[in-house]
């Protein structure tokens, strides 16, 4: 390359480099322009050399600052680097760019020339004003954390403490700089075991915010109960970094449930009580009646059968109140006092599929044993509560009608007895607490019932030493089964 085609080149870099350059007077007047200046701003070369100046370009303030800032700073210590300015555009609108600017000067030190560089600032100032905007959420967000009722904590993958905000301090007695670094199930106890940390480890894993209840333990001892949502913080690749815990004293709200349900049950209890009273009354009537009506003094004939579905009615209401007698019994705590002796399960089974099959003329109920009888030390009327319950349920929730089965069979030092129907099933979600008290499947929404029979049962088997488990399909039906020990001491 000869010296003519090397000045081309430079001339060519010159006019279009990246970036735009000027040569300007000390007092700012264009001297010469680069081409990607003019198409920076839109001014052809002949109006910007014909003696305008770099900051007529410049908005009001930019021309302010340049008068009082950059140009003193400039004359003082020769370059200014890196100050942004909005350039004024030929067409209307503004620019925002970077500048850095040079003096020259002669022999004599006296200014006689400044060359700039003019940078489009445009992305840099979106990305700074960006910035700006996340550091003043940040600063915010910080301001909520620190102020917060609620501990606000925040782990690695591996559950050590990151951060630990002041209501955290206040709320388990532990200073940030004594919980940093350790495992956050020094305070929250249920963390530390293996299947509990294993589930909510798979949630956050998943991308999911697990919610828990559980007791939180504060450094002199004391415990809280607490509710705790963890939200994660995945990585690019997907990976579990860091875990956002909001951890908030419900033990206020807890109380007064607790407080609640104590006084639902007292009411409970109180109501069932008294209602036996007239039951048992109306019972005793009707029973006088039956004899008479046998002994035949002067009663028609018509009565009797009457009188007696009066009696069974009467019974099962004292059944039922006796049933919510025991649910409260269980939920103050004390054990239920069961009166143990020999029992037929099998005759037990038929007498309440009987006692069914008479009211429904939909479904056919059968009892299908393996032997003819199958005897255990039982509290005769609490497991006649549980057949009831059962089958009630079984007919109830079967609105089609079709066959009912009532399983019994042997099962090594158990009994075995299943209630089998072709219902409406229970949702695979509602399976979990469907033994819980006051809890009803979520398509049982149209039937008539408070969710607390399955509750009595379950305690009922339990008190007895057995366990009841549950198998439902949705729209298929459902199967309740019940396992006994046959005798010893279980429940007691």
């Amino acid at each position: 390359m000869n010296d003519t085609q090397l000045k081309e080149s430079l001339q060519e870099l010159y006019e279009h480099a990246p970036c735009g350059y000027i040569f300007t007077r000390p007092d700012g007047a264009f001297l010469r322009v680069n081409q990607t200046f003019v198409e920076m701003t839109g001014y052809s070369p002949d109006e910007l050399l014909a003696g305008r100046r770099f900051q007529d370009l410049l908005t009001a303030p930019g021309k302010i600052f340049y008068e009082n800032q950059f140009y003193p700073l400039l004359r003082m210590q020769g370059f200014v680097k890196e100050v942004t300015f909005d350039l004024r555009l030929a067409a209307g609108g503004t620019l925002a760019v970077l500048v850095n600017s040079v003096q020259r000067a002669d022999d004599g030190g006296r200014p006689t020339l400044v060359a700039s560089t003019i940078f489009d600032a445009t992305d840099r100032r979106t990305y700074e004003r960006e910035l700006l905007a996340a550091r003043q959420r940040a600063e915010e967000l910080a301001a909520v954390v620190r102020e917060s009722s609620d501990a606000v904590v925040t782990t690695g993958a591996d559950g050590m403490v990151q951060t630990w905000n002041p209501a955290a301090e206040r709320m388990f007695g532990r200073p940030a700089a004594e919980i940093r670094g350790r495992y956050l199930g020094l305070v929250l106890p249920s963390l530390t075991d293996d299947a509990v940390r294993e589930r909510i480890r798979a949630e956050l894993r998943a991308g999911r915010a697990p919610h828990v209840e559980t007791t939180a333990r504060r450094a002199d001892g004391t415990v809280l109960d607490v509710s705790v949502g963890m939200t994660p913080h995945l990585g690019p690749t997907g990976e579990l970094q860091t875990i956002a815990v909001i951890i908030r004293d419900v033990g206020e709200r807890v109380r007064a449930q607790r407080q609640l349900e104590e006084e639902r049950d007292t009411f409970l209890a109180t109501v069932s009580h008294d209602l036996k009273n007239p039951l048992t009354g109306i019972i005793g009537h009707a029973q006088m009646l039956v004899r008479r009506a046998r002994r035949g003094e002067n009663v028609p004939d018509w009565l009797e059968p009457r009188l007696r579905q009066i009696e069974a009615d009467a019974q099962r209401t004292v059944a039922m109140l006796d049933e919510l007698l025991d649910l409260a019994q269980l939920r103050a705590g004390r054990t239920l006092m069961l009166d143990r002796r020999p029992v037929d399960l099998v005759a037990l089974a038929r007498a309440a599929v009987a006692q069914q099959q008479a009211v429904s003329d939909r479904h056919q109920i059968e009892v299908d044993a393996e032997t003819p009888e199958l005897v255990g030390a039982w509290d005769r009327n609490r497991l006649t509560r549980v057949l009831d319950n059962l089958l009630g349920n079984a007919v109830k929730y079967s609105p089609a009608g079709g066959r009912i089965a009532v399983e019994v069979s042997r099962d090594g030092p158990s009994a075995r007895l299943a209630v089998r129907d072709q219902g409406i099933g229970i949702p695979a979600a509602d399976l979990p607490k469907i033994f819980e008290r006051f809890q009803r499947a979520s398509n049982a929404a149209g039937f008539v019932g408070t969710g607390v029979g399955l509750s009595s049962v379950r305690q009922l088997v339990e008190a007895h030493g057995g366990e009841i488990s549950v198998e439902s399909q949705e729209g298929e039906g459902t199967t309740v089964i019940v396992r006994l020990p046959l005798g010893g001491d279980e429940g007691q």
